[in-house]
């Protein structure tokens, strides 16, 4: 009989406590941090370092020649190569650069967490793939699964929970599938009710403060390309931790 496999939802980066860097973490700004890197990563970039602001993004991207991507408030910071958007790099192609990415949210949900065993940037996009990688990860440290969100402004945002509820529900599909008994915390499963009160995720998006910001900016391109479900297998993780450095899980193994 297979241990148990605690899944759990920290649905603020507020609420991680010191247990949590015990376990697995995903973390996710499905609106649009994780997205982003992921598409960076798929892309072909071979490294995307993450930092919590804009004069440590531009010093790094000075000191090793990287592109500059980011935002604040979700428009594009003055000087910068891209935005933190997925439709926006649709057409990126790296010529052999790597990135820096410094965002409102998703990049200090990164660090607040860099201190776990392994540290993986889950979406809509890598859902599956992520999943696989946690699960398999688990199994080697002995540890449960934590999915972080990022929140707005270290508050509640309902996109990362809604993406939250998708990856436990795929999670516990998975494991249930190995044989694995699994146990939800009461945000996990709150977190999938969310998920399967919507008909679709175009709406649970626009729900949310963080949709409706990105129609505010003009940027509804945005919820369609990071509405899309496992249309890439790269899963990121972190590689390095002062920066924060991700790398696709298949470039380390």
């Amino acid at each position: 009989m297979k241990k148990e496999l605690c899944i759990d939802a920290v649905l603020t980066p507020a609420d991680v406590q010191s247990a949590d860097l015990n376990n697995i973490c995903i973390v996710v700004d499905v609106l649009r941090a994780s997205s982003t890197i992921v598409t960076l990563l798929s892309k072909g970039c071979r490294r995307v370092y993450t930092v919590e602001t804009i004069s440590d993004a531009c010093s790094l991207a000075q000191s090793k020649g990287l592109l500059l991507v980011g935002e604040r408030n979700g428009i594009k910071v003055d000087g910068f190569d891209y935005g933190n958007s997925p439709f926006e790099l649709e057409g990126f192609e790296p010529d052999g650069r790597e990135a820096v990415l410094t965002t409102t949210n998703g990049t200090k949900a990164v660090q607040k967490v860099s201190a776990a065993p392994e540290v993986l940037i889950g979406c809509f996009l890598n859902a599956k793939a992520c999943c696989m990688m946690a699960l398999e990860l688990s199994h080697r440290h002995d540890t449960g699964i934590n999915i972080i969100c990022a929140g707005e402004k270290g508050r509640f945002v309902l996109d990362d929970a809604f993406c939250t509820g998708y990856l436990v529900a795929v999670l516990a599909e998975m494991a249930d599938f190995n044989g694995t008994k699994v146990k939800l915390s009461d945000a996990a499963q709150a977190a999938g009710k969310l998920y399967r009160s919507y008909p679709d995720i175009r709406s649970g998006f626009l729900d949310s403060y963080s949709g409706q910001r990105l129609m505010e900016i003009n940027s509804a391109e945005d919820l369609t390309a990071c509405g899309k479900i496992d249309i890439t297998e790269v899963v990121p993780v972190l590689y390095e931790k002062s920066p924060c450095l991700f790398i696709d899980s298949e470039r380390r193994s």
